[in-house]
């Protein structure tokens, strides 16, 4: 009740709020926020590929090594997870065999500190973007859907309202007003479509190209080519233990929201390198030779099993899920190689 309070306070002050301001509140608010009490997990309100098992984390750590090699092996490499959350697919890949270790430093970016104090004591973990990464990889899972953005809908003349957050009779409601700022550039014959515009997702890739010299900035997510889609695609989403739930306005700070990235809104700030499924991804990494190590190794070790036995049993289920193309499997790979940066803005380290 306390976070409702702070909404309807914003709103009385100062009229209704945009959807993204609506979003940073409930969502990352520092002491009543969705993500500063509630989490990941099995046993949060969602499952990530991290969090299905430590293959996810095996995989990524042989994408690491491939990456390193691509840009020369540099004697210094930086692993930036965007995102880290609670640190579990830092613990995987640090737990993995990397060629590149010795060169490899391993830093986490998460908003949250109660979530930044559980990660592993071997990582540098911070609250912000560094300032330069020479050499690199800047790596967002489960990230871009999370950030705040706008939504606006479509009238019958053609334009767009923007679909804002106001009062009425001490409830939270939408509110239909002309756009604030430029309207957005979605083009449908319909009336009544809704869109979301991601400047935040839009600034965030910008800051990380800027950040990163040589390397890839890759992002792993639920995307779309482009927005409109079809209505049953049911874009807007909000979770609460693993369950989809209501509307997002009801009983904020206790459920995620979150929506499908737009590939062509992060493409007006670069092309990307490539796409790809993260089923094929995975593919390529070699899922299914690990997969089949591991079975081997299971019926090896099955009648006196260790740790390292269990976790070769793991991978049939874990495998399962991060391929399901109807799940996991179906996340956009989405990668921009970086050869040069920009001259760089001085930002608070």
């Amino acid at each position: 009740m306390a976070l409702y309070k702070t909404i309807i306070d914003k709103i009385s002050d100062n009229g209704s709020i945009s959807f993204s301001q609506f979003m940073q509140i409930a969502l990352y608010d520092p002491e009543l926020g969705f993500y500063a009490s509630r989490g990941v997990g099995r046993k949060g309100d969602f499952i990530t590929s991290p969090e299905s098992g430590p293959l996810f984390g095996k995989l990524v750590s042989k994408a690491i090594d491939q990456w390193w090699v691509e840009i020369g092996s540099p004697e210094n490499f930086t692993f930036l997870e965007c995102g880290a959350g609670p640190g579990t697919l830092a613990r995987s890949i640090l737990r993995s065999e990397l060629n590149c270790r010795d060169a490899l430093k391993y830093i986490a970016v998460e908003t949250s500190h109660s979530q930044r104090n559980t990660q592993p004591p071997e990582i540098k973990s911070r609250a912000d973007m560094p300032l330069q990464v020479e050499n690199g990889i800047i790596f967002a899972n489960e990230l871009l859907d999370n950030l705040p953005f706008d939504i606006y809908e479509s009238t019958i003349d053609g334009t767009w309202k923007e679909v804002r957050v106001g009062m009425q009779n001490g409830n939270l409601t939408e509110v239909l007003v002309a756009p604030m700022d430029e309207e957005p550039a979605f083009s449908t014959k319909k009336a009544g479509i809704r869109v979301p515009f991601q400047k935040a997702a839009q600034e965030w890739l910008k800051m990380a190209l800027a950040t990163l010299k040589n390397g890839r900035v890759v992002v792993v997510d639920y995307a779309v080519n482009q927005f409109p889609v079809p209505l049953e695609r049911n874009w807007l989403r909000t979770y609460r233990q693993h369950e989809k739930t209501s509307h997002p306005l009801s009983d904020p700070g206790t459920k995620d929201i979150t929506c499908d990235v737009d590939i062509s809104q992060l493409g007006l700030i670069r092309t990307p390198t490539s796409i790809r499924t993260q089923r094929q991804w995975l593919m390529e990494l070699g899922i299914e030779k690990i997969v089949s190590e591991g079975k081997k190794h299971w019926l090896d070790n099955a009648h006196e099993p260790d740790l390292v036995a269990l976790e070769a049993r793991s991978r049939i289920t874990e495998s399962e899920a991060l391929l399901d193309p109807n799940g996991l499997g179906g996340f956009k790979v989405i990668e921009w190689e970086v050869k040069s940066s920009p001259q760089i803005a001085q930002r608070d380290t």
